[in-house]
């Protein structure tokens, strides 16, 4: 019975706020995992795998994936938000036509809560910008021995390559926990919190655990809640600040029309101005635009409607809203009719 008191093993405080995928594409398998932070059992997971498998990102070039700064998948209240890049390699390529110097195809994916998904765009470029950083030379060594694992017989040459991709792939994990560890950590102690979005996600912080009392709000009086969450005689450092107050609040097809109505809100306390809306539709990897609308104005908490219609025999379409003098993507939306259909 005494195994039945021995202490557990500490939890990791951020486990259920982040998952971290790195996947590579393999020439003869397609999507492939190469690892996944916290932990990796669920990989061969066909389900926990499936919005991975399927997300946007792989099915876009480079020169799109960059165009969009990242890919964003919503699925059952969490959003996937992707990120690709090309690395050197040096390993033997096990498909006609390709050269032991074809780069390596890497995707970046990190999972976030619905409620702090306005996280995502910070750390999936720091996360993205460390792993091609730090290893991006490094990453076709990782790949070679996870491929080298599933031989039978293993010469002592195989095991010392393996052993090297492993070392390096431990040492990855590592990073990525340091990075990841370290962002929500700055988060909570340097957030501010302007807007009822970024109110809402420390609210779900401080739900799941963790210490926000330090965090000021000048407008908490206005809060979504009663419940004061926020000191406003302590301030961070620096303040982490929701640069994209966007929301987008439904996505709905008029039938009867055959137009897209899609409905966003200013979910700052703030009044935005200059802003342009634009709405894509995409065909074998080429875009046109079909809509597009300039805001002088935009008052907070105001929902706006946004009608574009459907082109025939066009189902993939991209939302965008951009700051008028910057050229800044606000908030970018992928929109496939298809899965709007069948929910």
């Amino acid at each position: 019975m005494a195994e039945l008191f021995e202490k557990l093993p500490e939890k990791n405080p951020f486990e259920e706020l982040a998952v971290v995928y790195v996947l590579y594409f393999d020439e003869t398998q397609g999507h492939m995992p190469l690892l996944i932070y916290p932990v990796e059992k669920y990989k061969n997971d066909k389900a926990f795998m499936r919005p991975i498998k399927y997300h946007p990102i792989w099915f876009l070039s480079l020169d799109e994936s960059d165009a969009l700064d990242h890919i964003d998948l919503e699925f059952k209240g969490y959003t996937f938000f992707g990120k690709k890049f090309l690395t050197q390699s040096k390993r033997e390529k096990r498909r006609s036509g390709l050269h032991d110097d074809t780069p390596e195809t890497i995707v970046i994916v990190v999972s976030l809560p619905n409620n702090i998904e306005l996280f995502g765009d910070e750390l999936i470029r720091i996360l993205t910008q460390e792993v091609k950083d730090k290893y991006g030379d490094m990453l076709f060594e990782i790949i070679d021995s996870e491929i080298l694992q599933d031989e039978v017989i293993k010469s002592p040459k195989v095991k010392k390559r393996i052993e090297i991709g492993q070392a390096i792939k431990k040492k990855l994990r590592a990073s990525i926990e340091e990075t990841t560890n370290n962002f929500f950590s700055n988060v909570i102690k340097n957030s501010d919190a302007t807007s009822i979005r970024m109110q809402k996600a420390i609210a779900y912080l401080a739900f799941k655990g963790l210490d926000v009392s330090h965090i000021e709000s000048k407008d908490y009086k206005g809060s979504f809640s009663s419940i004061q969450l926020f000191d406003p005689s302590k301030k961070g450092e620096v303040n982490f600040a929701d640069k994209k107050p966007f929301i987008l609040l439904k996505i709905n097809i008029i039938e009867d029309s055959q137009e897209l109505e899609i409905l966003v809100q200013n979910n700052s306390l703030e009044e935005v101005k200059g802003i342009i809306v634009k709405i894509n539709h995409l065909k074998e990897y080429f875009e046109k635009e079909i809509m597009i609308e300039t805001i002088e104005n935009w008052f907070p908490q105001e929902e706006l409607v946004f009608i574009s219609p459907i082109i025939p025999h066009i189902d993939e379409y991209i939302f965008f809203i951009i700051d008028e003098v910057s050229n800044e993507k606000l908030l970018s939306k992928r929109i496939d009719l298809n899965l709007l259909k069948t929910t």
